[in-house]
């Protein structure tokens, strides 16, 4: 009996396979699931080719995470602070839809503190100028 996934699974790598069996539950469907543990099963793989794909793909999720874990430079949060607004969340939502999720964090943060700086000069110059 074969099922849609199988041709899919066929093309894919080793360790994208080993990925797919490993997930967690929910993460695939249970027929794509099952496609790759027969895939699998099929190549017939050595220990070094099976301890190959488990390398690769502690080294993907390594390099995933040191992507997240990176921080925004110093001349994106100055320009953040300055130029507070809606491009600027727009900058922030394309770092998380890439994975940066520290420089979607900081960019977030550094577009509110500008924002905020600019309505209490706006308050503290409004004040200034009504009881002069």
């Amino acid at each position: 009996m074969s099922n849609q996934f199988e041709a899919v699974m066929a093309k894919r790598t080793d360790a994208e396979l080993l990925s797919v069996i490993n997930s967690p539950v929910g993460d695939y469907q249970p027929l794509a699931v099952e496609a790759a543990k027969r895939e699998f099963e099929k190549r017939n793989l050595s220990n070094d080719q099976i301890s190959a794909a488990k390398t690769e793909i502690k080294q993907k999720e390594q390099n995933l995470e040191t992507k997240a874990n990176e921080p925004l430079n110093i001349v994106a949060k100055i320009f953040a602070f300055l130029f507070p607004g809606f491009l600027m969340l727009l900058f922030a939502v394309t770092y998380k839809a890439d994975g940066y999720i520290r420089k979607y964090r900081e960019s977030v943060r550094w577009t509110l503190y500008g924002l905020c700086f600019y309505i209490a000069f706006i308050v503290i110059t409004g004040l200034w100028v009504y009881f002069q």
